[in-house]
This record gives C-alpha cells, sequence and structure tokens, in this order.
C-alpha cells in the first residue's frame, strides 16, 4: 500500500503519541501554574531514557502546546565537543530582532549586557566561540543571563497574557559541563532574582544525564529539575493503539491477530514500532484491511533490516566482554539480575 502513515527514523513525530497521555496531562497544569504564578511554580523538567523513546516528540509537542498558549519557544540543540548553548540562544535572538520580533525587540538592552555582546542587526556580534572549550566564555554570568530571559518574558506578556518564554535543550548529555553549569545556574537565578517571571524550562537526555549534571558540577539536579524517566517501551494497549489509529484515520484497519503479532515483535519499543508498521503497510496488498499474514510475511525482512542497519552495526562496536553480558542475558529470555547474569557467566 502506498502513503504509509507511519514516521520511522530519529525525532520524527509520530502520527499519534501514544502513551504520554499523563505527561502531557501534567505539562498543561505546569503551564497553567506558572502564567499564574511564576517561577515559584515552575517545574523545569527533563525526560531521559534510552534512545527511540520518544523524547524527542515529546518535548516538542510541549512547546507546541506552550505556543497555542501565547508562550516564545526557544528551542536548542546541544551539539557533543561544542559549547554552544548560550550563542545559540543569543544568534536566536539577533535572528528574531532582524525579524522586528516585538519582544525581541524590547528585551534588546538586556540582551547586550550578556557578556557585553553586541547585538547589532546588521553588524556581527562580539564571539562567544561555538567550538569546543573547557570554560564559559569570559564575562558570562548567570544572574545577568537570567535578567534577559526574564526581561523577554515579560514582553511576551504584555502581547499574550497567557504567555511566557519556553526554553527547550535536547540532547542534554552531550552539551558541555560550562553550558550545563551555566544553564543550572541561570535557572537558579531566575528562582532566587525572578520569582514571577514566567520562564520555564524543559530538556531531553539519555539515562545518564543527571550524572552529566553532577559532574558538570550541578548539585542536586533532582532538586532543580523534574527528573522524569521514559519507558523503553509502551504499554500494550498504547503499543496497540500506536499501530491501529494511524491506519484507522487512513481507513485502514488492522485485525486483533495482526496488531497483537507488531506489538509482540517490536516488544512495544516505540521506534520499532514505527518501523515495523510501515515495513508492513508499505508490503501489504490492502487495500483496507492489514492482517496477521502480512504481518507474519514482513517480519523477516524486517528483521534482516534490523541485523544490517541497527543491531549488527552496534554489535560488531562492542567490546568481548559486553557480548557475553548480552549473551547471557539472551539466554534468560531478555530479563534478569545482575546475580543471575554474574551467575551464569561465572564471574563476580
Amino acid at each position: 500500500m502506498d502513503k504509509s502513515p507511519y514516521s520511522p527514523g530519529a525525532g520524527h513525530n509520530p502520527p499519534v503519541l501514544a502513551g504520554r497521555d499523563g505527561l502531557l496531562r501534567d505539562w498543561h497544569l505546569v503551564l497553567n501554574d506558572i502564567v499564574a504564578g511564576g517561577r515559584v511554580r515552575a517545574q523545569d523538567m527533563i525526560l531521559s531514557g534510552p534512545r527511540g523513546v520518544g523524547k524527542t516528540v515529546t518535548v516538542s509537542a510541549f512547546a507546541d502546546l506552550a505556543k497555542e498558549q501565547g508562550f516564545e519557544v526557544v528551542n536548542l540543540q546541544a551539539v557533543s565537543g561544542h559549547a554552544g548553548l548560550v550563542e545559540a540562544l543569543l544568534q536566536r535572538a539577533r535572528t528574531r530582532m532582524a525579524e522586528e520580533a516585538g519582544p525581541w525587540q524590547r528585551a534588546r538592552k538586556t540582551f547586550e549586557r550578556i557578556g557585553g555582546v553586541n547585538l547589532s542587526i546588521a553588524g556581527i556580534g562580539a564571539g562567544i566561540s561555538t567550538r569546543q572549550s573547557d570554560a564559559a566564555a569570559p564575562g558570562l554570568d548567570a544572574g545577568t543571563l537570567a535578567d534577559a530571559l526574564a526581561t523577554l518574558a515579560a514582553e511576551v506578556r504584555k502581547d499574550a497574557h497567557s504567555g511566557g518564554l519556553l526554553i527547550t535543550v535536547d540532547e542534554l548529555q552531550v552539551a558541555s559541563g560550562p553550558d550545563l553549569a551555566l544553564l543550572a545556574a541561570t535557572l537558579h537565578r531566575l528562582n532566587v532574582d525572578h520569582p514571577s517571571a514566567p520562564v520555564l524550562f524543559a530538556g531531553t537526555g539519555l539515562p545518564f544525564t543527571p550524572d552529566a549534571l553532577r559532574k558538570a558540577g550541578v548539585t542536586h539536579p533532582d532538586r532543580l529539575f523534574v527528573l522524569e524517566p521514559i519507558p523503553l517501551t509502551l504499554e500494550p494497549d498504547d503499543a496497540r493503539y500506536a499501530v491501529v489509529e494511524p491506519a484507522r484515520q487512513a481507513g485502514v484497519a488492522w485485525t486483533p491477530e495482526a496488531a497483537a503479532a507488531v506489538v509482540e515483535a517490536s516488544n512495544g519499543y516505540p521506534a520499532h514500532l514505527q518501523l515495523f508498521a510501515h515495513a508492513i503497510w508499505t508490503s501489504a496488498p490492502g487495500p483496507d484491511q492489514i492482517a496477521l499474514g502480512d504481518v507474519e510475511a514482513a517480519l523477516p525482512q524486517i528483521a534482516d533490516m534490523l541485523e544490517r542497519r541497527t543491531l549488527g552495526p552496534r554489535w560488531d562496536r562492542i567490546s568481548d566482554r559486553q557480548m557475553e553480558f548480552l549473551a547471557a542475558l539472551a539466554l534468560h529470555g531478555g530479563r534478569a539480575s545482575t546475580a543471575t547474569i554474574a551467575k551464569t557467566l561465572g564471574r563476580s
């Protein structure tokens, strides 16, 4: 069948965001609370979890909800080996000012005080290097940055009474230590110096992101951020919904047996749900139903594709000891305690 409704691939928005209703409901409450009470009610959130579980698309949904409410949203991407989150924020300021965006224009003077940077629209601002560095750019001050963000948020509120400022950062775990430290310090100064400012933060990272924050010198990240773990797999009903609903909207039905087979084969892992459903849709004759036979016919090709493109290259990169660990885990069906693995391998 043509025109698959599924969206396999990193960062692609799925047709339905299954299993995240609770997170989106909580985010609605966070937006309401910060508009009503400012930073004293803020819950800066970090979504953590393995790759492929939908962290980026969930934060994108957070951003969309904030925009609908009148928030100015600044989406940033951390890049390994670069200390550039603040420079990226300043570049966004330059761009928005060049577009004559009202709140940014009105907040211009406070941004120009950040590290002595001249945000001249026609010229080139004094540099905050985006190249790899071991220290934050001289002159950068968390208090000054917090002042600028609070001022911008206040200017946004003049145009949208239910608005504010949301900053998102994807892949926090690869941000430089100085960037992470400055980010945390800025959010803390917002709490202390601007308790009524409607400024909010949301980020994503792999499960070790809290360790990266601590390594950067951020003490007690669990007090500064709401650390929200995203599970590796969806609940069975949510996984079925992720498969069935996009097809239903396109006028195609999955038989219950076919949908159950996809959920079982993918273990409910969101990235593989999209990949499997897309491949089965593409190979199924249709036109208005996908049956168990269509799933069974496509699964061998999907398994071969996964082995060649994803699992095989990863397996080739890991050490012999890691291979032994995974082999022992597989012997126990994919779930086992550390003690059980140690006993199987005959090691402490």
